[in-house]
């Protein structure tokens, strides 16, 4: 297998072998987003499906296998078995979602998995699916968006199943739950994921760069149409500079200026 990943990787061209180490941040549904997906599914299997996806941050497979001895509505946890790198794992249940969960699950009340399948031959739902369903939801909701090729030219996505689970670690950070705690409920390996997210909305940046911009280009300019220069002094030149920095004259009108304003008045 590794001597596989060599032979591609050096078939790749540059600009691809640049693609590939690019530092890629992950795309998340904001709120509008969120709402638009939610009313365009009609599939109650994928409703339940997406809704317990996001708020538990299931992956697909976990969702797929996830079944009903393992979740506990009473104490509000569910477990993860046999999870990415075949890994054990509990995560809390919201209560706003434990209503729903009782709901589908007396309309359930003989199956072993959280998404039966409609086949026969299969137990639960397949990943393949699921997916199939969930990319109909985002083509009708207008979310389905291509973005670029991979290395191999597969066309990309901006929006997958996935992000669902980044989605919720997002909205977890930016409401101020602590960054240790959110690494517990994501279940990450390493600290680093989970500050991957905090670059996605950094609302104290966004306030920061808000402030500054309030006080000095506020105070800078008056937009009504135009854009006029409010200076801080009464320099003439000191005008005339601002003003040719940004556009307001040509370099010929802030020479002609300059000179009239150097020249001495004569009595």
């Amino acid at each position: 297998m590794e001597r596989f990943n060599q032979t591609w990787e050096s078939k790749l061209s540059a600009s691809q072998r640049k693609k590939k180490k690019r530092k890629k941040y992950p795309n998340v549904f904001f709120k509008n987003e969120i709402v638009k997906l939610f009313n365009n599914i009609e599939d109650p299997k994928l409703m339940i499906g997406t809704f317990l996806a996001f708020f538990c941050a299931l992956r697909i497979s976990e969702l797929c296998e996830l079944k009903w001895q393992d979740i506990d509505l009473e104490n509000k946890r569910l477990k993860v078995v046999n999870g990415k790198n075949y890994k054990d794992g509990f995560v809390p249940i919201s209560s706003i979602c434990i209503q729903i969960l009782k709901k589908w699950k007396l309309m359930n009340p003989e199956e072993e998995y959280f998404l039966p399948s409609d086949q026969n031959n299969k137990k639960h739902i397949q990943t393949c699916s699921l997916r199939k369903s969930y990319k109909l939801a985002l083509k009708k909701a207008g979310l389905h968006i291509p973005t670029e090729k991979n290395s191999a030219g597969f066309q990309q996505y901006q929006y997958k199943f996935h992000t669902l689970r980044h989605s919720r670690c997002t909205h977890l950070l930016n409401n101020g739950v602590p960054i240790q705690k959110v690494q517990y409920f994501m279940r990450h390996d390493k600290i680093e994921t989970t500050m991957t997210y905090t670059w996605i909305l950094n609302t104290e940046l966004n306030q920061m760069v808000e402030e500054v911009d309030k006080k000095t280009i506020h105070q800078e300019f008056l937009t009504d149409n135009t854009t006029i220069i409010q200076p801080t002094n009464n320099d003439p030149v000191e005008i005339a500079r601002k003003r040719f920095a940004f556009g307001e004259i040509s370099s010929r009108e802030f020479k002609k200026i300059i000179e009239v304003l150097q020249t001495p008045f004569s009595v």
